[in-house]
């Protein structure tokens, strides 16, 4: 090369390294979950000129009349991210799928198709993706089997004979993307092929991929552009968590409400797919929350409180991804049919008696809840083990927690409930006499949830109690076998949920001395709390006719 050539070189490589210097870095914090739930953030500085943002099927219409009211809520925001995001330097790819003839010849639909054909074009990267290896195990998380509508039926079939109206197919109405999201053809790219949008990505060597849009656990998660496909085949991609939706009807299970439902997903995401983050990382603010006129129909609040046989917290770490106590209960009320749907808060802590309560936690674990139609409170066995001068205390703090409440509380209805069988009969037995002159006293309504547990217990005195015991107390040649179930802490203990290990370890004394509910008792508590709510909650709704 002569020296001129050299000259020239340098100067290139020269400003190309100052290019580089000078592109100012998006700082995200990524939000992930472990299979048990437990949130990790990871603070990154992504290049802009490596990422890409794709918008994914936000379209000026859709067959779910509600789906349009929380989208054209969540626009102008989504817009604002779009903008900034593009003004750093961020490439915008937009996908509204199916919709591409009101865009070609445009540079921003040339700029896709025209992109240069991947050296590396993954297997089946222009077809949908219902699952990832990661997911083949996990317990899914809605029942979407519907489609997802969540309209009223009237409303919605009013909608649709508008749509049809207006010469649209009311099954699929869209036609193009919202025109509230700015298409700037000088910069952007529109496109709804996996294949294009690949080519454009490899092109620019992109790696990092931000998804935006609707619906998370359809066309987000599933379309050959879509989270699962760009996280198996290697782009470090994210779900932009509060700028999306889900298509999710709560009259379907885990009937919760649409909010809790897209949240659900977005756990399962966080859990199995990739790490999400916040518009706020962007345009700063607070993240986006969807507006109370499209929280759906009137929900009934019901409250838990009590100590580790409410809070079930061995279940919940053992396995975390199967239905707990206070899902089943809601499960089981919707199941009724006929009664209003609920959304169950489980405030149940280990360890808590009702002086611990009052003292250490109420005002931000009770106090600050949504106001509660229904409150359970079931304590006693932590009270008569650890409260000071228990004989002459239990009954005023249980007094002093009524009293509060009624007053933050109140258009509840409080429900004193006997304690399950825990420390032997005697003992549980004095407690629920104390509990029971105190509902009568306070002409509160008893729930006595002792005598079903106890006939259940009879049919297999240990089938409703978890196993766990010290490791400490086990023979040393039986170790190994216990190897997979030990929870490491200061004093390690084998931790089961059922009778798997009976047949090894059952010789051992006190190996099924723990009482703790397993998943089989808490549910026989749902069942029979279901059962004995059920018709309160019908003779109120009779009583407010």
């Amino acid at each position: 090369m002569s020296h001129r050539g050299i000259f020239l070189s340098s100067i290139l490589l020269a400003g190309a390294l100052a290019s580089f210097a000078a592109e100012t870095p998006l700082a995200l914090t990524l939000q992930s979950r472990s299979p048990s739930g437990q949130t990790t953030l990871v603070k990154e500085q992504w290049l802009p000129s490596r990422t890409a943002i794709i918008v994914c099927d936000m379209w000026d219409l859709h067959h779910c009349k509600n789906a349009v009211t929380r989208e054209g809520e969540m626009a102008p925001r989504f817009n604002e991210v779009l903008e900034k995001a593009r003004k750093d330097g961020v490439l915008i790819i937009h996908a509204p799928s199916a919709c591409m003839k009101p865009y070609e010849g445009t540079p921003a639909r040339e700029r896709a198709k025209s992109a240069p054909a991947a050296a590396r074009l993954p297997a089946r990267i222009g077809e949908w993706c219902k699952q990832i290896p990661a997911e083949e195990m996990a317990v899914y998380p809605l029942d979407q089997t519907d489609g997802g509508e969540d309209d009223d039926p009237a409303e919605h079939a009013q909608w649709a004979a508008e749509l049809t109206a207006k010469g649209l197919n009311p099954k699929a109405p869209w036609t193009k993307q919202l025109d509230v999201l700015r298409i700037d053809q000088e910069k952007d790219a529109i496109s709804d092929s996996g294949v294009e949008i690949w080519n454009l990505l490899e092109s620019r060597n992109i790696d990092n991929v931000i998804l935006m849009g609707v619906h998370t656990n359809m066309c987000v998660s599933g379309r050959p552009f879509g989270l699962r496909q760009m996280a198996k085949n290697g782009k470090h991609v994210v779900l932009m968590r509060d700028m999306t939706d889900t298509m999710y009807n709560p009259a379907r299970w885990p009937f919760v409400s649409h909010v809790r439902g897209t949240e659900l997903y977005i756990q399962h995401v966080e859990r199995r797919i990739c790490p999400t983050i916040t518009s706020d990382q962007f345009i700063g603010g607070q993240p986006f929350t969807f507006s109370a006129a499209t929280a759906g129909k009137k929900r009934l609040q019901i409250l838990l409180l009590g100590d580790s046989t409410t809070e079930a917290i061995i279940p919940k770490k053992i396995a975390p991804e199967e239905p707990q106590f206070e899902d089943m209960l809601r499960v089981k009320l919707a199941t009724e049919g006929d009664l209003p749907p609920c959304d169950v808060y489980n405030e149940g802590v280990s360890g808590e008696f009702i002086r611990r309560l009052l003292d250490t936690r109420y005002d931000k674990a009770v106090k600050t809840k949504p106001q509660a139609d229904y409150i359970f409170i079931r304590y006693g066995i932590n009270d008569q083990a650890r409260r000071k001068d228990f004989e002459t205390n239990f009954l005023p703090d249980y007094r002093e927690l009524l009293a509060r409440l009624r007053q933050d509380h109140p258009k509840a209805m409080l429900i004193p409930t006997t304690i399950i069988p825990f420390s032997g009969a005697a003992k549980d037995e004095h407690v629920n006499v104390l509990i029971k002159q105190l509902a009568a006293g306070a002409k509160l309504t008893l729930f006595d949830i002792y005598p079903r547990y106890d006939a259940e217990l009879k049919k297999g005195p240990d089938m409703l109690n978890y196993r766990r015991y010290p490791l400490s107390r086990v023979p040393e040649n039986l170790r190994p076998l216990a190897t997979p179930y030990i929870q490491p802490e200061a004093d390690p203990k084998i931790v089961v949920l059922d009778n798997r290990l009976d047949g090894i370890f059952g010789h051992l004394p006190g190996w099924t001395g723990d009482r703790h509910p397993n998943i089989a008792g808490y549910n026989v508590i749902a069942d029979e709390t279901a059962k004995w709510l059920a018709p309160l909650i019908r003779n109120q709704i009779q009583v407010q006719k």
